[in-house]
């Protein structure tokens, strides 16, 4: 059987890009979202896609899904958890239910995602896991203070969870973005205003496109060394590390 890879958030921007990368280079697909429409399109567009429609904020819901991988596949060689949110909203005027609710979808979602995946990773001889942050757990922005909080969770998850299995064979990484032009990002870039400030934010000008992200995530799971582990990887066009050049009129 070719190497079977378990992809949450498949629906998404970013995680359809990566299962379309996969599919190609022949990697049996488990896509799981909770929108069974988008994912039963996947699969009649795709070969080797099998969909499981699952909230990943439900213990029990996960549970099974794992369970049904290992009965019907045997095994799992990665783990691809493309899921997230964007609530921006200063933190005074953010609610407990909303602050709650983006711990739950991001970083909640990435320990159940993990929790069920390992077992049968490390029965199938190891695996690698990819999840994301964001540019902002990284540096302070205005607004961000509910998903800052639940992706630098996700760093600090990683990092430990790497430490956990790395002599088990399970590698574990993170892709931090910048802001990406997907479904989500949409009420972010849909006037020319917001665009323009989304844009001129990061130093390379423009927001990213998801198979810029897709790529590495895709690289991370078929062709990354075997010997990292534990790494962040920013894809932010520039934002978490240098700052835009200022432009002078004439």
């Amino acid at each position: 059987m070719s190497n079977v890879a378990w992809i949450t958030g498949a629906s998404g921007g970013i995680g359809r890009t990566v299962l379309e990368r996969l599919s190609a280079q022949g990697w049996t697909i488990i896509a799981s979202s909770r929108d069974r429409d988008t994912l039963e399109q996947l699969s009649s567009q795709l070969d080797n896609i099998y969909i499981l429609p699952v909230d990943v904020t439900d213990d029990i819901a996960m549970k099974d899904a794992a369970g049904q991988i290992k009965s019907e596949f045997g095994r799992l060689d990665a783990l691809v958890h493309a899921v997230g949110s964007i609530l921006l909203r200063p933190l005074h005027a953010t609610s407990v239910e909303q602050f709650q609710d983006t711990m739950s979808l991001n970083l909640t979602s990435a320990f159940l995602a993990m929790k069920y995946s390992v077992p049968i990773m490390m029965k199938s001889g190891g695996g690698r896991i990819v999840l994301f942050s964001t540019v902002a757990a990284k540096i302070g922005m205005p607004n961000h203070a509910s998903i800052s909080s639940a992706k630098a969770g996700i760093e600090g998850l990683a990092r430990s969870a790497a430490a956990d299995y790395a002599k088990r064979g399970i590698k574990v990484n993170v892709v931090a973005p910048g802001l990406v032009e997907t479904p989500l990002s949409q009420h972010l870039l849909s006037n020319e205003n917001s665009r323009s400030i989304s844009e001129n934010m990061h130093p390379m000008g423009r927001v990213g496109q998801p198979q810029e992200v897709g790529s590495l995530v895709s690289w991370l799971i078929s062709d990354a060394p075997d010997w990292m582990t534990g790494t962040l990887i920013p894809v932010d066009g520039g934002l978490g590390n240098i700052r835009s050049q200022e432009s002078r009129k004439p």
